[in-house]
């Protein structure tokens, strides 16, 4: 492997021009960028890394902050973004968050410190705390779940009120009026708030009043759908459940198989986001094409690290993928908005 002033020895060139062809600068001759291109390839050049940033001023890795990497909802997303950047030089690198807005802050500023290229955050919680800490970075920056008031970022975002609407829509065309409801932290997630609405206004198009006793605030996650599950399951009232995430509907039907029961026969349960088809026989499920979401929000930040000067714009996608394991309903668009 050479090193750029072996290339400048071989070439002729200077080493200040190499490293203009190495990081695609346009102000240079094609004659000259073939010669060092031809060189790089037949002496099996790799550009260092550091050596490189310290050149453009950025380190080539773009930063994708995860509210839970086990949840379905961000790995798909996270497939996406991998699938765009593979082609490109740049290096994602994902950090688990599990909602902690101190851990995500202090990631953030490690990567203004260390000056990544991009940042793609992708929970939405949100403190007026963390709003500056956004509004502080001198880095390209595309929003994904996020919204923010005068934002000056690209956000890409589904809609989670329909996918909540859609899925409390599907248990009633089952046939159910006694639907329970796992929430989030409606205090610190949008998503959350958006998805408990969802549900609200399903049940209130319907006609079926709003019982607040079975809306149950939680942890999105297994073993708190688990633990929820242990209240439910003593009402015999209660015939379907709908949840905010795939993570609280599997712990409701963990905790329902120690106790001997079965999902489409004894209970239907539907979760408000789109989930991988191998989970999804026997649950509900209403979403956006997730990997969709995040193929958009890589393609909005390669541009604005190519250095576009567009004016920020916000891309909602609405639900395109419904499933109802009763009814055969298997439906699937590429429809955003």
């Amino acid at each position: 492997m050479s090193t750029i002033k072996e290339l400048s020895a071989i070439t002729g060139v200077s080493k200040s021009t190499i490293s203009r062809v190495i990081n695609n600068d346009a102000n240079v001759s094609e004659k000259t960028r073939r010669l060092v291109l031809d060189a790089i390839q037949e002496t099996n050049y790799t550009p260092n890394i550091i050596a490189r940033s310290m050149i453009t001023g950025k380190l080539p890795i773009v930063l994708i902050i995860v509210g839970d990497i086990l949840n379905y909802h961000f790995a798909k997303t996270v497939v996406g973004i991998e699938k765009v950047l593979s082609d490109t030089d740049y290096m994602p690198v994902v950090f688990n968050s599990m909602y902690n807005e101190e851990k995500e802050q202090k990631l953030l500023d490690m990567a203004k410190q260390f000056k990544f290229a991009g940042v793609i955050p992708m929970t939405a919680t949100g403190s007026s705390q963390l709003a500056r800490v956004f509004h502080d970075m001198d880095i390209p920056m595309v929003l994904v779940n996020k919204k923010m008031k005068r934002s000056e970022f690209d956000a890409v975002i589904a809609d989670e009120y329909e996918a909540s609407y859609t899925a409390t829509s599907e248990l009633i065309k089952n046939g159910h009026k006694r639907i329970a409801y796992l929430s989030g932290q409606n205090a610190k997630s949008r998503i959350s708030r958006e998805r408990e609405q969802g549900y609200r206004e399903a049940m209130e198009d319907h006609g079926i009043p709003i019982d607040e006793s079975i809306i149950y605030p939680a942890f999105l996650d297994i073993p708190s759908g688990y633990r929820i599950a242990k209240e439910i399951f003593k009402d015999k009232s209660i015939t379907a459940i709908c949840a905010n995430n795939y993570l609280m509907a599997a712990g409701v039907n963990q905790y329902a198989a120690e106790i001997g029961k079965q999902p489409l026969a004894d209970y239907d349960i539907a979760c408000c986001e789109s989930i991988s088809e191998i989970y999804a026989k026997d649950i509900i499920y209403a979403g956006s094409d997730l990997q969709q979401i995040g193929e958009t929000a890589a393609e909005l930040l390669l541009k604005r690290m190519k250095g576009s000067k567009e004016s920020p714009q916000t891309i909602t996608f609405s639900v395109t993928q419904v499933f109802n394991p009763k009814t055969a309903d298997n439906k699937k668009t590429g429809r955003k908005r």
